[in-house]
């Protein structure tokens, strides 16, 4: 999938380059280039809804990447000015180590005609810490996600016809698929995604959202077995657990890889009005953790 996380970088570099559009919400992909290194592109994901003049949604920082980061987002969007602004608030989620305080927010002002699939949005942002001081600045460059959508898929038909491309390639590249399949966070080998939580508790579903093919997982709740030699189906399992001040670490583990490799279990975790999507992706014995961190 790595190879997909540099098309992503390349394709906002060039206006020609465009992507189908989630129809309930406005989607943005690009990149965020960083004012002390001007070769240094970071992936980046907005999507929003407006309403009345105001922004709500999030942004995902380094797609697929060692310290993707997922963030509340809040705006502002002026019609008659055409000014569209927006700044982090909060962590959902992140893959990185590092402290939360330690995080840079991004703060953005620009100009944006419309709200479209074929918008592009770039500008300056500012970053801040969360106590407001200032961090990393840098450029932002959005392009609306649809035309990216649009423009993969005709390179992907391309590929698909080419009589010069081997049938095991054509097989594994998809690009528009892949891209799409981003938008799901994934859990692989040794991955530890660290959730910021609010609630006493969290309620857990657990499904294949496939076909079921007898994946078998056992998951801990610091290191006590919670859910043990699970067969997944199609039909979600649900429980609740008590979350403990400070860590609260969910390791879940792929016993098998079922008809169809690899293990594949889609996870929505809730933190009351709050819902954390992901899918771990494991082979047999391979194991992951999501890492509850009670505020």
């Amino acid at each position: 999938m790595q190879y997909l996380k540099y098309l992503i970088l390349g394709i906002f570099l060039f206006p020609k380059i465009g992507f189908c559009q989630n129809n309930f919400e406005h989607e943005f992909l690009g990149v965020l280039f960083l004012n002390n290194d001007h070769s240094k592109m970071i992936s980046y994901r907005l999507v929003f809804e407006e309403k009345n003049g105001k922004i709500s949604g999030y942004s995902i920082t380094d797609l697929d990447g060692d310290h993707e980061t997922k963030n509340i987002i809040s705006g502002v969007y002026n019609r008659k000015s055409n000014i569209f602004s927006f700044k982090e608030e909060d962590i959902l989620y992140t893959k990185s180590s590092y402290e939360e305080n330690s995080f840079c927010y991004i703060n953005f002002e620009g100009n944006l005609k419309k709200i479209e699939s074929k918008s592009r949005l770039e500008g300056n942002f500012t970053g801040t810490f969360k106590n407001k001081k200032k961090c990393i600045d840098g450029k932002l460059n959005l392009l609306g996600a649809a035309k990216v959508f649009e423009r993969l898929s005709k390179i992907d038909t391309k590929i698909q016809k080419s009589k010069r491309i081997a049938p095991e390639v054509k097989e594994k590249t998809q690009m528009a698929k892949s891209l799409d399949s981003l938008k799901i966070n994934k859990l692989s080998k040794d991955e530890n995604l660290n959730v910021f939580w609010k609630s006493a508790k969290a309620k857990f579903s657990i499904w294949d959202s496939g076909k079921e093919d007898g994946d078998i997982v056992t998951i801990y709740h610091n290191e006590k077995v919670i859910l043990n030699k699970y067969k997944i189906t199609n039909s979600k399992k649900v429980f609740e657990v008590e979350i403990n001040e400070g860590l609260n670490t969910f390791k879940i583990i792929a016993l098998n890889e079922g008809e169809i490799a690899p293990n594949t279990v889609n996870i929505e975790i809730k933190d009351n009005e709050r819902v954390f999507e992901l899918m771990s992706n494991l082979k047999a014995g391979e194991s992951s953790k999501i890492t509850i961190i009670k505020k």
